[in-house]
């Protein structure tokens, strides 16, 4: 989860780049954005920090909107199949 509200931020905020598409190799404003995560240490809770990074919780959000294309995917390619266990 952490990676992909990382991931959001970095190429939505920063670079304004779609997600699927985002290349941030040797870009010194993400170099700064993820320095400035890791240099607090243990000085603060883990989740204030990611809360002040990213201006949200800890949540699956990001992760759940990186795969909507293929979970749209997969409801066409299951329509009409039984899913799951009985």
């Amino acid at each position: 989860m952490l990676k992909y509200q990382l991931h959001d931020k970095i190429c939505r905020d920063i670079l304004k780049q779609d997600p699927h598409a985002c290349n941030y190799y040797g870009s010194k404003a993400v170099g700064d954005f993820l320095r400035g995560i890791l240099r607090q240490g243990a000085m603060k809770p883990w989740r204030n920090v990611i809360r002040e990074a990213t201006g949200s919780e800890l949540s699956t959000k990001a992760m759940v909107a990186y795969f909507q294309p293929l979970l749209e995917d997969l409801r066409k390619q299951n329509e009409g199949r039984q899913c799951g266990w009985q």
